[in-house]
């Protein structure tokens, strides 16, 4: 959770203001007493926390996808390219050429370059005649436009429709005899076939395209529990999500559906008997997308710990001046009336007691704790010369100034961190990158009681998923109707 290392800096800060700031004027002060320490224990209650995710599929991933599934024979058809009813070709559509995905406004457009060939089954001209002439080449390219939403089970929905249809080597067909230009026929066909074109498409999309995956992953591995306290009281961390929803946009170059997760966070001191992770539930819409997190978390220290960590860092250290020397015996940090408070033992020419007492508040411009209002007292033996005392505090001060100042970020950030991990932990690779930015504490609330010191604490934080990769599946081919092949043509390949 927190670095005790850092956080012991943070009452060595204390003990030296108190040496600094405190022995000047209060040695005459021999019998004063200890505030009273705070016996009671503190319950701490978390909010909800709102955890933004918004998941990013690039245009050209997903152009790349696309182009994977769809390869080869694309499209196949048997047609009737003129009046006679005794004329009859097939119709190949293959696709030799990438499939181009763009945006336009709100909507993804998809240009399909595809190849034609129309090869004669049947003709009025008879079998001789036929056969002596080569199958026709054409080249169209179909621009298909859609809008894009998420049905219940987070897969993305199409409902393409034919925008446009461009011909760039124009379907001219040898029948017989006589050239036939089938531009207006086949024309005429896609726009009376379209539907089933473009549902076998949005059907392709919708089982192949799923951000469920993603969001399943993410939202059972925030219910996991993390450990954030190793040393006893060990102590995990642990989400419980209430609800997910989602809204689905098209941006520039880009797909994103922006997440909103609504869990709150929970403690806990054993995970024996932890209940199964609640599954992925169905999609619902999100009325207003926001990028920034609202978390609200939890972190403690315990004193028995800040002690010891103080201790093995000063005890025993000397401070000298003009001849005279402070050495520090024994420190004790606690939770007071006063609110903290700090004694200090000390040894050396200057035997006595000192004690600072002040409240721990954060600041949310400097991201810092600091203590406020100190007041001091102290019983000593001895009494020291004012000049000399004061001289003795400036040397101390310099030489612990640096480690007057706790800064937040290394006793409270710690637990930001651990939603990131939660959320990202085995996710880097090809399939999903997950970052988290600019972590800052908007609010820190600080408790105290006869054991700890508590924070709760309420940070933002900007999330980013990005989708890399999806399994291609199975090649896509539409058959728009069954084909009655003559001898003639039976035997081609695909």
């Amino acid at each position: 959770m927190m670095k005790y290392t850092k956080l012991s800096y943070f009452f060595i800060a204390c003990t030296a203001g108190l040496l600094l700031t405190g022995c000047k004027g209060c040695f005459g002060n021999r019998f004063a007493t200890l505030p009273e320490p705070v016996k009671v224990i503190t319950g701490v209650d978390i909010s909800v926390s709102t955890i933004n995710i918004p998941i990013h599929y690039e245009i050209k991933n997903f152009e790349e996808w696309i182009n994977k599934k769809i390869s080869g024979r694309f499209l196949e058809t048997t047609f009737n390219p003129s009046s006679n009813k005794k004329d009859e070709v097939l119709l190949v559509f293959n696709k030799t050429e990438p499939i181009r995905i763009s945006t336009a406004g709100d909507q993804l457009i998809c240009d399909l370059p595809l190849h034609i060939t129309a090869t004669i089954i049947r003709s009025r001209f008879g079998k001789g005649i036929t056969e002596k002439f080569e199958p026709m080449n054409a080249i169209v390219h179909i621009q298909l436009i859609t809008p894009v939403g998420l049905d219940a089970g987070w897969n993305i929905v199409t409902k393409f429709k034919i925008k446009s249809v461009r011909w760039i080597k124009e379907p001219v067909l040898q029948l017989g005899p006589l050239k036939q230009n089938l531009k207006r026929k086949v024309n005429n066909w896609l726009n009376e076939n379209e539907s089933q074109l473009t549902k076998t498409l949005d059907k392709e999309m919708n089982e192949s395209v799923s951000l469920a995956p993603a969001l399943s992953k993410v939202w059972y591995d925030l219910q996991k529990p993390l450990v954030i306290h190793k040393r006893e009281p060990k102590a995990w961390m642990k989400f419980t999500c209430n609800s997910i929803e989602g809204k689905i946009s098209v941006l520039p170059g880009i797909l994103v559906c922006y997440t909103t997760v609504k869990a709150k966070m929970s403690m806990m001191t054993d995970t024996s008997n932890l209940s199964a992770p609640s599954v992925l539930p169905v999609f619902k819409t999100l009325l207003q997308e926001e990028v920034t997190s609202d978390l609200h978390l939890y972190a403690f220290a315990s004193f028995k710990e800040i002690n010891e960590e103080v201790n093995s860092l000063l005890k025993g250290k000397k401070f000298t001046a003009k001849g005279y020397t402070v050495t520090i015996k024994k420190i004790r940090a606690y939770a007071s009336e006063a609110g903290l408070s700090v004694e200090i033992a000390t040894g050396g020419d200057i035997k006595g007691r000192m004690v600072a007492s002040g409240k721990l508040e954060f600041e949310v411009p400097t991201q810092t704790l600091h203590i406020r209002n100190f007041e001091y007292a102290m019983n000593s033996s001895n009494n020291m010369l004012n000049a000399t005392e004061e001289f003795l505090h400036q040397i101390i001060r310099d030489t612990i100034a640096s480690k007057l100042t706790l800064r937040l970020d290394s006793l409270i950030h710690m637990v930001p961190p651990l939603v990131e991990r939660a959320i990202a932990k085995g996710k880097a690779g090809n399939a999903i990158d997950i970052n988290f930015d600019h972590l800052f504490v908007k609010k820190c609330e600080i408790m105290m009681d006869a054991n700890q010191v508590h924070f709760n604490i309420h940070a933002g934080a900007e999330a980013d998923l990005k989708l890399k990769e999806l399994k291609t599946g199975k090649k896509l081919q539409i058959k728009t109707s069954s084909v009655k092949k003559n001898p003639a043509v039976d035997g081609q390949k695909d």
